[in-house]
């Protein structure tokens, strides 16, 4: 518990950062929606026909002069993209940071164990990532309720829980290769994001890549597609997403759990 609440003091900063930059941008769409509604009427058609273009961002499902079709076009891609490499970057940094900081020989005096030392930092990341959820959905309901418009609870309630669970997946795959490293490497946990996110692009733009689906979780936490399907998300992508939380979690243990710590 001491090392949970040292955790949680530490990363606070990096937390109101992100939380804020991410909801800025998200959000400051969203209050800009009511400005652009009427342009956005005569370019929607065109916009639904451009192709793999449409396609990446879903602009062929959902009609962007609707809040919910803007928010799963344009907004859902801010927040995911955000999230998702704040996920990744508390992931990479959660164990590696002790030895690369020359803090692994204090740490490693006390009487948590080193399965007791992953699972304080993994439940201060989990409790992170749920604290930027939990803030975003209270955001985006309320700023659509501002602005006059409406969107579906239970679509936004799902796309939220999707969110979640894709940041848990980076983060967990994050927290294996940090347990691994000896050093903290952000660029590493931003890559994977990136790379990530770059593969969910493509699988939606060429049917031949369609398989690079199952390789990201931002295929089943795509905000369009939970808004399409009513608060539901695919199921085998999502149950292939848990999997590789739960080895990204275990991976961690173990390797960590094994390896030679420098002081």
């Amino acid at each position: 518990m001491t090392l949970y609440k040292h955790e949680l003091k530490l990363n606070r900063g990096s937390f109101v950062i992100w939380l804020v930059g991410v909801l800025a941008m998200s959000t400051g769409c969203i209050f800009l929606f009511p400005l652009i509604d009427d342009s956005m009427a005569d370019m929607s058609d065109a916009f639904a026909s451009m192709g793999g273009f449409s396609a990446a961002f879903g602009m062929d499902k959902l009609p962007i002069t609707t809040l919910e079709g803007f928010f799963g076009t344009e907004i859902g891609t801010i927040f995911a993209l955000g999230s998702g490499m704040y996920a990744a970057l508390l992931g990479i940094s959660a164990l590696s940071k002790e030895e690369s900081g020359h803090t692994a020989e204090f740490l490693h005096t006390l009487t948590l164990g080193r399965c007791g030392i992953v699972t304080g930092k993994l439940l201060a990341i989990l409790t992170y990532l749920a604290l930027f959820d939990l803030a975003a959905f209270g955001v985006f309901a309320g700023s659509a309720a501002l602005i006059g418009e409406t969107l579906s609870m239970k679509c936004l309630v799902g796309y939220i829980l999707a969110q979640f669970a894709a940041q848990t997946e980076l983060a967990s795959v994050c927290l294996a290769l940090s347990a691994y490293s000896k050093r903290s490497s952000l660029g590493v946990g931003l890559g994977i994001a990136l790379v990530l996110y770059v593969l969910d692009i493509v699988a939606r733009i060429t049917e031949q890549a369609e398989f690079l689906k199952y390789f990201t979780p931002f295929s089943y936490s795509n905000a369009t597609d939970v808004f399409v399907n009513d608060g539901s998300v695919e199921t085998v992508p999502l149950c292939i997403g848990l999997c590789v939380t739960v080895i990204g979690i275990l991976t961690a243990y173990f390797i960590y759990k094994k390896r030679d710590i420098a002081a």
